[in-house]
């Protein structure tokens, strides 16, 4: 078996060991040691996934902190712009000097008290700011949950003219913010009916990361979304045929 599809299988492992497993191995799809006659071939491999798995988390973990701060940041500044106005308009009633505007109000202006005040778009502008950064910064691994993020605020459009939103857009939707080193990976299982489209990336050399582009900026690791039903072995990079796609 190819060393990239024994990788996954022992990533895939490493991720249901640490949500506590407790499956028997020695029948287990994901045991390395069921594809690998060399013991000490497969206790590398297995260690150096277990190694990879845990870093990923904390480098993830790291990285999904960052984001929820950027995130808050325009929210804090609105919440401190309406606490200074609704400060001036008390202010205004105690002096008994009552300013009342006749106003219509454009969709983006909102009345606080006699008050008018011009809300921006703050989400829109944000989302626009994150799509510059990961255009800015192809093929970084720390920006997997970034990306997760910007799609499902964004949206995802009928990439392929099917007529459908599926996991064919999101895909060519996740490598298009990604960069070159997100492959497109389709998984054939015939003896459970796994027929899916999903994001591998590649980074740190030879590492590699099975991601559901449909998933969300916490959850997302094929293992962690389709469990069991997910098995490496039947996948195969479609990048060829479905990269150029945007």
């Amino acid at each position: 078996m190819h060393e990239d599809k024994l990788y996954a299988i022992a990533m895939q492992c490493a991720k249901l060991n640490d949500q506590g497993c407790s499956c028997n191995c020695h029948l287990c799809q994901f045991n390395v040691f069921n594809y690998v006659s060399d013991v000490r071939e497969a206790s590398l491999l297995k260690a150096n996934a277990y190694t990879d798995f845990h870093n990923q988390q904390q480098m993830l973990s790291n990285a999904r902190r960052e984001i929820a701060g950027y995130n808050l940041a325009p929210l804090l500044l609105i919440a401190l712009i309406v606490g200074m106005i609704l400060f001036a308009c008390n202010s205004c009633g105690n002096s008994g000097v009552a300013q009342l505007h006749s106003y219509t109000n454009p969709a983006n202006e909102l009345r606080d008290g006699f008050n008018i005040v011009t809300v921006n778009n703050s989400q829109t502008q944000t989302l626009d700011d994150e799509i510059r950064y990961l255009k800015a910064n192809p093929n970084k691994i720390e920006n997997v949950p970034r990306i997760l993020s910007v799609i499902r605020r964004q949206g995802v459009r009928d990439a392929n003219g099917d007529g459908k939103i599926d996991c064919i857009d999101h895909s060519i939707a996740f490598r298009n913010l990604y960069g070159s080193n997100a492959h497109i990976i389709i998984n054939v299982n015939p003896s459970n009916g796994m027929n899916h489209m999903f994001i591998r990336v590649y980074y740190g050399g030879t590492k590699i990361m099975d991601i559901e582009p449909q998933g969300t900026p916490d959850r997302y690791t094929m293992g962690l979304i389709w469990g069991v039903m997910y098995n490496p072995y039947y996948n195969r990079d479609v990048t060829s045929i479905w990269g150029g796609v945007i």
